[in-house]
């Protein structure tokens, strides 16, 4: 038996639109839903797991982010600060003129780590977060 589908419009940035077309056409995809349903799940996954954390972790949390929006910086400094007892250390590296990187080192409850990266993901500006831990 299939699976019920639902029709949904997306809204897209051209640049993200032809990335997408590209992936279609490299991963041999029957169509742009197919790959949009894949990358759904995967978001899904991660979520429902980060979700899930609960006791003291380690571990490293990565963010990219567009370096011109105004107040960006401020409020990710903000955040870095008012999570001083889980934030540990901090790199940051410029990939492009207009993108930068930065690591935050965690250790800490997996409630707190879940909580800041729920917080750095909201800002407008910031491009992708990534969490990878490690249960003690």
């Amino acid at each position: 038996m299939t699976e019920k589908s639902s029709r949904v419009s997306l809204t897209l940035p051209e640049e993200l639109l032809k990335e997408l077309d590209q992936i279609v056409k490299n991963q041999n995809y029957s169509s742009r839903s197919k790959a949009v349903r894949d990358a759904l799940r995967d978001f899904l996954t991660e979520y429902k797991w980060r979700e899930e954390l609960k006791g003291e972790q380690f571990g490293v949390v990565v963010l990219v982010y567009a370096h011109g929006v105004p107040d960006l910086t401020g409020e990710l400094l903000d955040i870095q600060h008012g999570f001083g007892e889980v934030v540990n250390s901090v790199q940051h590296l410029h990939v492009t003129e207009s993108d930068c990187l930065e690591t935050l080192i965690v250790k800490g409850e997996g409630e707190q780590i879940r909580e800041l990266v729920n917080k750095l993901t909201s800002l407008r500006g910031v491009k992708q977060v990534k969490l990878t831990t490690i249960g003690k």
